[in-house]
Order: structure tokens, then C-alpha cells, then sequence
């Protein structure tokens, strides 16, 4: 059964796309099956052209940073807004005209459908002129490490064509300064969320300089530290304790042969092997105590997004 008369917040980050915004803005729809209300709002990133005066003719409004503070930032921000103006689904869209405007509806469809929360605009990779083979393939590898590390089976990881439900976006969190696109995926398995593919369609354009990173070897290195972040901040016991093992695994075994040469060769010296399996077996056994430590961490962090979303249900409903 589908919900009804449900309200639709379409929000743009943009930043310096005085030559596309207004493209954007125009193809936008204004009228959508089982939706009472479309809301199009751009988080101006800090741009120095006339990306906001633009979009100043073509939207509901406008949301202005002083200066750029990145993706993920202006993304929050679009999140925050969304929740205040009590949105029933939330889709994301680059402001570079890249995607289809029209496939909007059938991105938010499953959400009005009740079979998910999050849809994510999976491109055809395979078929994208303007990719070189290396970037084909970093993309597809990066999706592949995403879905092993958050077991949810995403198509297109680094997508920006993204529709959000109402339970998505009020547990949505972003401590990442690059994108929100990985992190999110991330925190969808650890909050319960579910996660459906959609294939879209991709405008005809130039192949253009990102404006998030200055290469893919820069891209590569900023969302393998997102992935880092994320272990440590949503999984502290594992990785602690993983690391643990390791140091514990090698103390053990300088340890073993340390006895094994003391008892049964020489009976004397090789010293340097005791002290390097102290040291090992010291650090292992602070980073199992930092396990504790950020387990407790975790279990007060889920106390307080429990809190944050139940503020953010209120805030809704006025």
C-alpha cells in the first residue's frame, strides 16, 4: 500500500555551477504521483561566482556558507533543513547536470512503495564515454569494498542521485569533512536502514575536473580514510581489538622463541628478543583495553543519536 500526499525536498549542494544550475533548477519537476509538495532547496557552498544569485530565480530557497566547507558539510546542512521543513523524502542531485532529472520519480519510488529507505541512483559505469579504464575500475573497485565492508549490496557507491526517507534522514549523521556518499552507506547498515539499487540515466556532457579531489589517487586516499573513521568511530571494539591481535600474535611468537633458545640451545642471552615480546605484549594488551574503552564509546554514541532522533521527530512535527 502507498502512502499518500507524501512532501518531496529536493536539494542541490552546489558549488561555483554558475554554468549548470540553472539548467538543473528548470528540469526539476513540479508535480509528482503521490506527492502533495516539492520543496527545491540549494546549499550554496561557499561559491565565488553567481551560483546563488542564480538559483535565487529558480528555487524555494537558498541556503548560503559563508565559505566552502565541502560536500559532506553542505549535504548536512541540506539534511538539517529538510528535517525542519518535515519532509517525508529527501533526494539528493549534483548540481552539475550530470543526471537524469527525470528519473527523480523513479528514485523515490520504492520509498513511497514502503520497500526501502535509501535508493541510490546507480549509473551505468560500463557504458560512461568520459571514464578512462582506470577510472572505471577504481569505481567499481571502491563499490565492491563498501559492500564487503558494510554488507550492503550497492551498485554505484560514489553516487550523488540519492532519495532519502523520512526515517533516513533523521538518523543520518556525517562526520566526514570530504563526501557523505560512502559514509552514509555505512551508517545505513549500522542504524538498520535498508538500501535498494535503481539504474538512471546520465545527460550527454564534457568529461569535467572534480571539484572534491585533485586526482583518483587523492579520491582513493580520502575515502579509505572515511572508511578507516568509520571503523574506528561505529566498530571501536573490532578494530582495537584487531589490532591487538596482531601485536599479541607477534609478541607471543618472539616470545616462543626466546624460550625455545633459552631451555634448549644456548640457556643464555638473546635478550633483545625479551624486551621487543614485552613491548609487544604491552601494547597489545593497551590497545584491548582501548577495545573496552571504545565500546563503552560506542554504547554512549547510540544513547545519544537515540536522543538527537527523537529532538529531530519533534522538531517534524511543528
Amino acid at each position: 500500500m502507498y502512502n499518500e500526499l507524501m512532501k518531496l525536498v529536493i536539494q542541490i549542494p552546489a558549488y561555483n555551477e554558475e554554468s549548470t544550475i540553472s539548467t538543473v533548477l528548470e528540469a526539476l519537476p513540479k508535480k509528482l504521483n503521490n506527492i502533495s509538495e516539492i520543496y527545491t532547496l540549494v546549499i550554496n557552498d561557499g561559491s565565488k561566482d553567481e551560483t546563488s544569485n542564480i538559483a535565487k530565480k529558480y528555487c524555494n530557497e537558498v541556503i548560503d556558507i559563508e565559505q566552502n566547507k565541502g560536500l559532506a558539510n553542505a549535504f548536512m546542512v541540506g539534511v538539517n533543513r529538510a528535517i525542519e521543513l518535515g519532509a517525508d523524502i529527501l533526494v539528493n542531485i549534483d548540481a552539475d547536470n550530470q543526471y537524469c532529472i527525470d528519473d527523480i520519480e523513479k528514485l523515490i519510488l520504492p520509498i513511497i512503495q514502503n520497500k526501502t529507505d535509501i535508493s541510490i541512483g546507480a549509473r551505468p559505469i560500463n557504458k560512461i564515454k568520459e571514464f578512462s579504464f582506470l577510472k572505471k575500475f577504481l569505481q567499481k573497485l571502491g563499490s565492491f569494498v563498501v559492500k564487503n565492508i558494510s554488507g550492503i549490496n550497492v551498485k554505484d557507491a560514489p553516487s550523488g542521485f540519492r532519495a532519502y526517507s523520512k526515517e533516513a534522514i533523521l538518523k543520518m549523521n556525517i562526520f566526514s569533512n570530504f563526501s557523505y556518499t560512502v559514509e552514509s552507506l555505512l551508517q545505513a547498515k549500522d542504524k538498520n536502514l535498508s538500501v535498494m539499487n535503481v539504474d538512471i540515466s546520465l545527460n550527454p556532457q564534457k568529461q569535467r575536473k572534480s571539484r572534491l579531489f585533485k586526482n583518483i589517487f587523492d579520491y582513493i586516499f580520502k575515502q579509505t580514510k572515511t572508511l578507516l573513521r568509520f571503523w574506528v568511530i561505529y566498530s571501536p571494539a573490532k578494530f582495537f581489538a584487531s589490532l591487538a591481535n596482531i601485536f599479541l600474535f607477534f609478541g607471543l611468537l618472539i616470545g616462543i622463541r626466546f624460550l625455545y633458545y633459552f631451555f634448549f640451545v644456548t640457556g643464555v642471552g638473546h635478550i633483545q628478543s625479551l624486551i621487543l615480546c614485552a613491548i609487544l605484549l604491552i601494547i597489545s594488551f593497551m590497545l584491548y583495553m582501548l577495545a573496552v574503552l571504545g565500546d563503552l564509546f560506542s554504547i554512549n554514541r547510540k544513547i545519544l543519536e537515540d536522543i538527537q532522533y527523537e529532538l529531530r521527530k519533534q522538531k517534524c512535527k511543528k
